[in-house]
């Protein structure tokens, strides 16, 4: 019986190519699409829980005196959890930053990111998978490195690693003491070589190192280490954290006990759930997994639409051959599984092909997602699994109705093909309806995610961020806080400045601690008016004589840094609009000559300039502080103009090796790093106008189906209309306005879904653009012409054929 429900089923799909075609890509875009997210939110939820012990791990979130919520902490707390709290089995810091490194021998060096000082008992903590080496030795020697399978390949080749030597920063040596296989994708913490922790000090100068020993030993204000933290087997995290201020107030000095907070955060949780600034890699958020969940959902229901109303529609051809049957004694289990057959072989190919299509698509899901999904791991039993319930679901909504449906049918009316299908039809425009709310909710959605990045991209700032090449004078090290440059590097910077400055092309340069747009460093702040009790903690930039102009900031009030005023150095402050207000000094023009302290530097203000977004534009200006403080300089900003980029950078690069030969050269355009920090975000809009597209293929293709039908099934009534004199426009109006309502309709109930969801996508970003009525036209307009392009093919085809024809075969 089955192999004759089969048979039936390739007959009818041959009878019908048409409506088979539309039907087979239709489903097979939407299980498709559904693959791809199924892929990427599987790969989203499984972070960090290839650990073994990752139920038991635990990362502390530090929210600063100033509300600030950071991933990093105080160094001094991991050492001393294990001896106040019963419930921590291990504690361990990991510091990253960059370094360069080369071989032994001196050769070429390269400026290594991710390279992590750890302590050992991370080794306890985390789950490594060693090639060579013991893990249970690892990171208790100093001046041993652990390096991935990727670090030993690129530095010896096929050469035994074991027992070599790194050179770092070109002065410390450190001996290789294992290798070990990459964390995967799914981590939040990706290292290329882990360093013991007290190593850390090592790479700074003898003076910089003591200071930085010191300070980090009892700076229980400072964050600077990630601390993770596994706890007993059914420890309560939340004892740990009621329990997180009594430490404090037990180990912390009276002066460092500025009401900060310290709080566990579960380490599975930290991809899809964190906020916090200075996480160690990009974030995702459970907003854009539901989004991309809902968009799946609603794509593969619109394409099993498709396919409910076309077999519906499809059923009414086949009203003679069902009454026949019945008529010959098949009973309705047999019609049911006969419509059913249909629909499971219909499925089961259209689930094939999707998977090809997956294979096909998912290096572009992995460039506009940056990930690195390998087909052969997402496509695993889960999946498969997966697969055969939703067959197994499209089977039974897709076939069941039909199948149900047709079976109502009487047999004597059905062979003369009288059927009543008045609430087929109803049901069938109910459908459509549905698809066109999705087309037309999605497509809104994207115009207005394009206009919001569009907003962002060419927001001002408050400064140019076009023509500008960051240099960094060192490795990315926060210890850079800390740091006592010898006289001899300012020589040499400042001559390498004059060189460059001589060069064509080349406007200026300016030292600062970071380039503007790039974050900044938050630090203890008295400000006339406040007391040390206020604690506050203030945004601040180092930075030199020329940095206002090589940016084009704008003062407000006062005067910009001088040379000719040599004081300025050592006790002048330029604060921000922002800073003038939150410090209560009325106006920009009486804040000058107001006093500050800034960590034991005080002076006064000689000048207010207009607010700057020196972050990304998701956080709000906040109050900032300028002043020059040579041993913060970690950038050199070089201003150029339209000419030659590229000969410019690398006269750059030679001149730089000259001077600097221990520092790799490294270089970034400003607008670039800025343009990156939502990169995320233009990823995710990408990712949403894909999605459209195929939503609206899909719906349109259910409307073209559906056209086909109805004008099938209007061949005589066209025709006798077209004796008695209707002309095209007659007759193509008469096909439109079946359709036009049910857009206007679907649209109208598009619009407050997707107010709602653009709204709550927007809280993402501090400053955003309005949702306007034109985005929500345009989206009605452009699926209106879509749907009407989609119906025209077949209303002309139909208004023009030739009415005796049409009369003689109905």
């Amino acid at each position: 019986m089955l192999k004759n429900f089969f048979k039936t089923a390739i007959r009818s799909i041959q009878k019908n190519k048409a409506y088979a075609f539309i039907n087979f890509i239709g489903l097979t875009c939407g299980l498709s699409l559904a693959l791809l997210i199924m892929s990427y939110v599987r790969s989203e939820l499984s972070y960090d829980q290839f650990h073994e012990k990752a139920e038991q791990l635990y990362r502390i979130k530090y929210t600063a005196p100033n509300g600030l919520e950071l991933a990093s902490t105080p160094p001094p707390i991991a050492p001393l959890m294990k001896e106040f709290f019963p419930g921590v089995e291990e504690a361990a810091r990991l510091y990253g930053r960059n370094v360069s490194v080369s071989k032994q021998n001196g050769e070429e060096s390269f400026e290594e990111e991710n390279i992590f000082f750890a302590d050992s008992a991370i080794m306890n903590m985390f789950s490594f998978s060693f090639v060579d080496g013991n893990a249970s030795k690892a990171l208790r020697e100093k001046f041993t490195v652990i390096i991935t399978e990727e670090m030993a390949k690129k530095y010896f080749g096929n050469k035994d690693p074991m027992g070599e030597s790194l050179l770092f920063g070109g002065k410390v040596s450190f001996k290789i003491a294992g290798v070990v296989k990459s964390f995967p994708e799914s981590s939040h913490i990706r290292f290329n070589m882990l360093v013991p922790y007290e190593n850390m000090y090592d790479l700074e100068s003898p003076e910089a190192a003591a200071a930085l020993k010191n300070n980090l030993a009892v700076n229980f204000v400072i964050s600077h280490s990630y601390t993770y933290v596994l706890l007993t087997p059914g420890a309560d995290p939340k004892n740990i954290d009621n329990k997180m201020g009594d430490f404090v107030k037990k180990y912390a000095k009276p002066q460092l006990q500025v009401g900060q907070v310290f709080t566990l955060m579960p380490l599975t949780d930290i991809h899809l759930h964190s906020t916090l600034l200075a996480e160690p890699s990009a974030t995702n958020s459970m907003t854009n997994l539901y989004i991309f969940i809902g968009v799946g959902i609603l794509t593969l229901l619109i394409a099993c639409i498709n396919y409910i109303n076309l077999s519906t529609a499809q059923s009414f051809s086949r009203i003679k051959e069902i009454g026949i049957r019945k008529i010959l004694g098949s009973l309705k289990s047999q019609l049911i599984g006969q419509f059913l057959s249909e629909s499971f072989l219909f499925c089961t190919g259209a689930i094939a092909v999707s998977y090809f299509i997956l294979y096909a698509t998912l290096p572009l899901l992995n460039e506009l997602t940056n990930k690195n999904l390998v087909y052969g791991e997402a496509v695993d039993a889960t999946m498969i699994v997966a697969s055969l319930i939703l067959l197994l679901v499209m089977t039974l909504l897709a076939g069941g109705y039909p199948a149900y449906f047709v079976t109502k049918f009487n047999s004597v009316n059905s062979i003369k093909g009288g059927a009543n299908n008045m609430g087929s039809q109803t049901l069938r425009r109910a459908l459509v309806v549905f698809q066109l709310c999705v087309a037309c909710m999605l497509l809104s959605g994207s115009l207005l995610i394009v206009k919001q990045l569009n907003f962002l991209s060419s927001r001002p700032l408050g400064f140019q961020k076009e023509q500008v090449i960051n240099v960094p004078l060192f490795s990315n090290n926060l210890n850079g806080i800390f740091r006592q440059n010898d006289s001899t590097f300012w020589v040499r910077l400042q001559s390498y400045r004059d060189v460059i400055e001589a060069q064509a092309g080349i406007k200026q340069t300016t030292l600062s601690s970071n380039a503007p747009g790039l974050g900044a460093v938050f630090r203890g702040t008295v400000p006339e008016g406040f007391t040390q009790e206020d604690r506050l903690f203030i945004a601040n930039l180092a930075v030199d004589h020329g940095f206002l102009q090589s940016y084009g900031m704008e003062l407000v009030a006062g005067r910009g840094f001088s040379r000719e005023n040599k004081s300025d150095i050592d006790e002048a402050f330029i604060v921000n609009e922002t800073a003038v207000n939150e410090f209560k000094w009325e106006t920009p023009e009486k804040a000058l000559g107001k006093t500050i302290n800034l960590e034991g530097k005080k002076g006064k203000v000689i000048g207010v300039i207009k607010d700057f977004n020196f972050t990304a534009l998701t956080t709000p200006v906040s109050s900032m502080v300028l002043d020059i403080e040579p041993n913060q300089f970690n950038m050199l900003s070089v201003k150029f103009d339209n000419g030659n980029v590229q000969q410019t950078i690398d006269k750059l690069r030679e001149e730089w090796s000259k001077m600097f030969p221990e520092k790799t050269f490294e270089f970034t355009f400003l607008d670039e790093q800025i343009n990156q920090q939502y990169e995320n975000y233009q990823n995710f809009g990408s990712i949403i106008q894909a999605f459209t597209f195929i939503a609206i293929i899909i719906s349109c293709l259910g409307v073209y189906g559906l056209v086909l039908f109805i004008v099938q099934r209007k061949v005589r009534e066209i025709g006798v209309r077209k004796v008695l004199g209707a002309t095209i426009i007659n007759i193509l109006r008469l096909i439109f306005k079946d359709f036009a309502w049910l857009v206007l309709l679907g649209f109208v109930l598009a619009i407050p879904i997707s107010y709602y969801l653009i709204n709550r996508w927007m809280e993402n970003f501090t400053y955003h653009t309005t949702v306007d009525a034109i985005s929500y036209i345009v989206s009605f307009a452009i699926v209106l012409l879509v749907v009407s392009a989609t119906i025209g093919y077949q209303a002309i085809k139909a208004s023009i054929a030739n009415p005796v024809t049409s009369l003689r075969s109905e």
